[in-house]
């Protein structure tokens, strides 16, 4: 059975904290409300994605308000399959008790960012010989990439449709390779799930078909694979979510997230300029479903224990990072993702893009899981040719 929460509008629910132009609110009336269900919206001919090997199980949460089902189903048909490889195809050693685990986010700017070098210098992975590793002194971690860029003729070819398929991102010109982070993820052993949000352009390039989205690379096992549908702003968003474990079965969830840019003036007039703020909260209400479905209230809303858990779920540690393209720490959307990640270390004010902190790590702890080392937290001023520098913070296990 599905299992849904239907969400009032912002109007009724956030008017006291959402700051918005008066045209806009007279000409816009409310945001449309969001809702996230468990269950495949009806009329979703491509509402679960194929996976890659097909017998990976991979949870979906899906965006049904607002017409977000039509516009998602409408993009989703240009895609190629999920990717996945849970365990790592080389042992790169276990985590110890005591070791720090790296959680790095990067919008790699579809095929412009230098993902091999960025392994390499940043993380110490060597992949180029004949078995990848680890450089001594350098952590285990997860890799949260917003813009992954993925080639493969296994997306389909489709007519072009311009509402679906966004020109190919400019990419800077730079040495060496063009690799899309599935395939860096093969070359290097590594352990990753790539979800497709959108094709980068309609035409191939180099002969080969591309789409991009948000992926997770890493080099501890993945499990508990999720992947959520935000609700529709101008373009599609997924946020592709997996499970890490510390020494002693401590567990630590990770979602690479990317939210909306500036949508078009037609868009910020029907929602009040809150497009950022509807995919945030739709993203609150993902991890609250998913929480409540695992400590079976997903079908019992109502009663007063699941009401009391609803929004103070904290079964597993989980951080949220990455694109929310922000123009401020201020930023609406951002503060509401601070209510339910409140242990999160001090926003970032550095830019990330241009002028902006618009890439930013969120987290709330569990039971037993993960912390965050907050004075760890940094910018990396090398961007790789990327236009986004990457960020980083070091966890650890256990109390």
């Amino acid at each position: 059975m599905s299992s849904r929460v239907r969400k009032p509008t912002l109007c009724q629910r956030h008017n006291t904290t959402t700051l918005v132009p008066i045209l806009s609110l007279f000409l816009s009336g409310c945001m449309p409300g969001y809702r996230i269900v468990s269950d495949p919206p009806p009329a979703r001919t491509c509402a679960v994605l194929p996976a890659e090997p097909p017998d990976a199980i991979i949870n979906w949460y899906f965006a049904d308000g607002s017409g977000d089902g039509t516009e998602h189903e409408r993009w989703c048909k240009t895609l190629g399959p999920v990717e996945v490889a849970e365990t790592p195809q080389v042992d790169f050693g276990s985590l110890e008790p005591g070791d720090s685990l790296a959680a790095v986010v990067w919008n790699t700017d579809a095929g412009a960012g230098y993902l091999q070098d960025f392994l390499g210098e940043e993380l110490g992975l060597e992949c180029t010989g004949d078995t990848p590793r680890l450089k001594p002194g350098f952590s285990h971690f997860v890799l949260l990439i917003q813009e992954a860029l993925r080639r493969s003729n296994e997306i389909p070819d489709t007519p072009e449709k311009l509402w679906v398929t966004p020109p190919p991102v400019k990419e800077e010109e730079r040495p060496g390779r063009r690799l899309g982070a599935p395939e860096v993820a093969r070359e290097c052993g590594l352990a990753y799930i790539y979800a497709a949000a959108s094709r980068n352009g309609w035409q191939p390039r180099d002969g080969v078909r591309e789409d991009k989205g948000n992926a997770i690379l890493s080099t501890v096992s993945l499990s508990d694979l999720i992947v959520v549908e935000l609700p529709f702003e101008a373009a599609r968003r997924v946020v592709p979510m997996a499970t890490v474990h510390g020494p002693n079965g401590d567990s630590l969830r990770v979602a690479s997230v990317h939210l909306i840019t500036t949508p078009p003036a037609w868009r910020t007039l029907k929602t009040g300029n809150s497009a950022r703020l509807r995919q945030a909260l739709g993203l609150v209400e993902a991890l609250d479903l998913i929480e409540r479905g695992r400590s079976g209230c997903a079908g019992d809303v109502q009663s007063a224990s699941c009401r009391v858990q609803r929004g103070s779920a904290r079964a597993i540690a989980t951080v949220i990072a990455g694109d929310l393209n922000t123009w401020s720490t201020r930023e609406t959307a951002v503060r509401h993702l601070l209510e339910s990640f409140p242990d999160s270390p001090p926003l970032l004010e550095e830019p990330t893009r241009g002028l902006f902190p618009t890439d930013h790590l969120l987290f709330r702890e569990g039971e037993n899981g993960a912390r965050v080392l907050i004075h760890t937290y940094r910018r990396i001023e090398n961007r790789f040719y990327s236009d986004h520098h990457p960020i980083i913070a070091y966890f650890k296990f256990g109390r």
